[in-house]
């Protein structure tokens, strides 16, 4: 039963809106056409702002330079308990999602899912988010030029939560 009605519950949201939509008298293809439209705009509009971060991820990644910054950070993170496995993922998870995953993965395969660093990994991919390209992607679509600090507030917590899941980690480990 439970099954049904998990596989039966969007299909059903969707066709109560159709319905009601009719009921009330709105054209609902045009109504789902235009709404095509603009997110077709919206996707054409935040395309460049993608690029960009993806081309910027990738000169990172190809130049090294997230090597070097884990080797500049490696004493301090190693003072306050955070090991230098786990630095590069601290560095790219803010600016990309799938450069963090593949870094995930690449680890987890490396010192297995039971371990600290397998357990901080997995709990710093669930407790942050890419940062960084999805405020370029929403003030992109939104045409924001003035962020103020959403940039720094979001920089912050982010990093606060993959800190955070460093700490209880090796709490409860």
């Amino acid at each position: 039963m439970m099954d049904f009605l998990s596989n039966a519950a969007i299909p059903a949201v969707v066709l109560l809106i159709v319905v009601t939509a009719y009921i009330r008298g709105v054209p609902v293809f045009d109504a789902f056409v235009e709404g095509a439209k603009e997110g077709a705009r919206t996707a054409f509009d935040i395309l460049p702002v993608m690029v960009g971060i993806l081309a910027g991820v990738a000169v990172l990644n190809g130049s090294g330079l997230i090597d070097m910054l884990t080797g500049l950070l490696q004493k301090p993170a190693e003072a306050i308990g955070i090991p230098r496995e786990i630095l590069p993922l601290l560095l790219i998870r803010p600016f990309s999602g799938s450069a963090s995953l593949g870094l995930f993965s690449e680890q987890i395969t490396r010192v297995g899912p039971d371990t600290f660093l397998g357990r901080a990994l997995s709990t710093i991919m669930g407790s942050s988010e890419t940062v960084l390209y999805t405020l370029a992607v929403y003030f992109g679509a939104a045409n924001v030029k003035n962020t103020r600090h959403a940039v720094a507030a979001s920089l912050i917590s982010s990093y606060a939560g993959m800190l955070a899941a460093i700490f209880i980690c090796r709490i409860i480990e």
